[in-house]
């Protein structure tokens, strides 16, 4: 099965809405747009197995307190990219992917630009999946690097 074949059958539709003959970026932004990542505004630009980006707009909806992007707002991009590419990687359709870590640095405040989000697949071993997502602002500084870990399995 290709990944958006396995999309549209792992998505669960009571919950989601898929739209039909689209790509793969265009299925994902679709329902990036209509769950928790949504919030944040990113808009995936690339979406492979090995590399993918996106941006994060500096808007209202993913300011902290302090005016700055909230750092969740970097982690959940990473975590939504990141899991999107394992899926590349899930050899059935009973088979999902489970975060099983996850650690940010932040490395200096974004306010009115917009993040671009950037990552890879540093390792695989077997079924178990790491990456690494960089955010960079506009003059191309590193703002934030997070790493994931993931496990592709059968739920019980």
């Amino acid at each position: 099965m290709t990944v958006l074949e396995l999309l549209y059958h792992n998505v669960p539709t009571d919950l989601f809405t898929l739209k039909e003959n689209c790509s793969l970026i265009e299925q994902a932004q679709n329902l990036i747009d209509q769950c928790h990542p949504g919030a944040t505004n990113m808009k995936v630009l690339n979406l492979t197995s090995e590399i993918s980006e996106a941006d994060i707009p500096y808007s209202q909806s993913n300011r902290a307190l302090h005016g700055f992007m909230h750092g969740g707002c970097f982690f959940s991009v990473g975590d939504t990219l990141t899991s999107i590419m394992a899926f590349f990687h899930v050899e059935n359709e009973r088979e999902r992917t489970f975060t099983m870590d996850a650690s940010i640095r932040y490395l200096r405040p974004v306010r009115t630009e917009t993040v671009r989000a950037k990552a890879k697949l540093v390792q695989k071993n077997g079924k178990l999946l790491e990456y690494v997502c960089d955010f960079f602002n506009e003059e191309n500084k590193r703002t934030a690097q997070a790493k994931y870990k993931y496990a592709i399995a059968e739920p019980r």
